[in-house]
């Protein structure tokens, strides 16, 4: 079973930051000596931010005040800094597309994130709860993989359901702790959503079919324990279209000259079973089960569920 630990990251982050400043600065740099001054003083806070997550600390409160094309411009830089650490860019992750009042840190419509292959761990390892930043919590959610490129101008449902190939069943922690923040809008995107660790499970292929999107949108699942006893089971019927959320993070990503590319997971947003490790956060009843198992049902071929599993270690 694989055992997920707390990375000893110091000396890569400070490369990392030292690699990035130096790209950044030679990329963003402005002729006019306040712009440069500008640029420098949010450089800092966006090393600072990720300093901060990167050794499991509160993130402090973030300074800059951005617009929001400015916080996704740096977001980018963020990721640019995370890769040494954390890999290559494998897909997008959205949030905000549910009913109801959503996260006060996202921008009206939604948010989206990026998301890199060293925050992936195997389905079913195992997470050290004492090792969780105080505002963790478990998510369950679910991805789509990217089959075409096609996906970039296809206009219909059917026609972005013919650009996906796979339902992949996904969960995530991420990681939100922070210091209070009245930025805290800007800090959740320049911080990537704060994305710490993702698992995926195996794949379940699909079709660009009415059934299939009637079988999406309608969609049950659950979240059990490791007595197989069902915490919470819900319906996407309630929750949000499928395929809505997929073209919104599809023309997102375009507005910021970004493209599709098979092989990537889309990751559509919690459908509404979070759970907090710790008490002191308002993401319902603390966790207290030593398994996280989110399971999808009727979807796959042979009747099973689909499932991912994170276990935890307390």
């Amino acid at each position: 079973m694989e055992v997920l630990r707390t990375p000893i990251v110091a000396p890569a982050i400070t490369c990392a930051l030292m690699a990035a400043t130096v790209w950044a600065g030679s990329a963003l740099a402005q002729p006019d000596s306040a712009a440069n001054a500008d640029e420098a003083e949010i450089r800092a806070a966006v090393e600072a931010l990720i300093d901060d997550f990167l050794n499991f600390r509160a993130i402090r409160p973030f300074a800059p005040e951005l617009s929001l094309e400015e916080a996704y411009r740096w977001q980018d830089e963020t990721v640019e800094i995370l890769r040494p650490t954390f890999g290559e860019v494998v897909g997008y992750k959205t949030g905000g597309h549910n009913p109801g009042p959503t996260s006060p840190y996202f921008p009206p419509g939604g948010i989206r994130a990026q998301m890199l292959s060293g925050m992936f761990v195997s389905n079913g390892a195992s997470v050290r709860v004492d090792e969780m930043g105080a505002g963790s919590f478990l998510e369950a959610d679910f991805a789509f993989r990217v089959g075409s490129e096609s996906i970039n101008e296809a206009r219909t449902d059917l026609e972005i359901l013919a650009g996906l190939d796979a339902f992949v069943p996904f969960a995530e922690v991420p990681d939100p702790t922070a210091a209070p923040d009245d930025n805290a809008m800007a800090r959740a995107v320049v911080g990537n959503m704060t994305s710490r660790i993702a698992l995926a499970g195996d794949p379940v292929p699909i079709e660009p079919t009415e059934e299939w999107l009637a079988r999406l949108n309608n969609m049950e699942y659950a979240v059990l324990d490791e007595n197989s006893s069902v915490i919470e089971r819900r319906s996407m019927a309630d929750w949000y279209r499928p395929i809505d959320v997929v073209r919104w993070l599809r023309d997102h990503l375009q507005a910021y000259g970004k493209q599709l590319e098979p092989g990537q997971l889309l990751s559509l947003g919690n459908l509404g079973i979070n759970r907090p490790f710790f008490d002191g956060t308002t993401r319902g009843e603390t966790y207290t089960s030593n398994r996280y198992q989110v399971e999808y049902y009727g979807l796959r071929a042979d009747g099973e569920p689909a499932t991912v599993t994170i276990n935890l270690i307390r």
